[in-house]
């Protein structure tokens, strides 16, 4: 998530822009990786959402995974 966080910090910081496109496509990855991490064993895509978990852990996962999908969504998985 850290990762994350700094690729975003650094690509908002930038204007340069061949340094952006590499931003992106790194938060892309970074991205993927995280929703992978934090994807629930068994969840397909196009499946309805999960509801709120009760455990700190399963919160944090849920969060992790909104913000994986956010950035897929914004970037796109394919920037190289």
């Amino acid at each position: 998530m850290a990762e994350i966080e700094g690729l975003y910090t650094v690509l908002l910081r930038t204007t340069s822009p061949g340094r952006q496109q590499r931003l992106r496509a790194e938060l892309a990855c970074a991205a993927e990786r995280l929703a992978a991490l934090a994807a629930v064993p068994g969840q397909r895509q196009g499946m309805p959402t999960v509801p709120a978990r009760r455990t700190r852990r399963e919160r944090r996962r849920v969060l992790a995974e909104r913000g994986a999908a956010w950035i897929i969504e914004r970037y796109g998985r394919n920037i190289r």
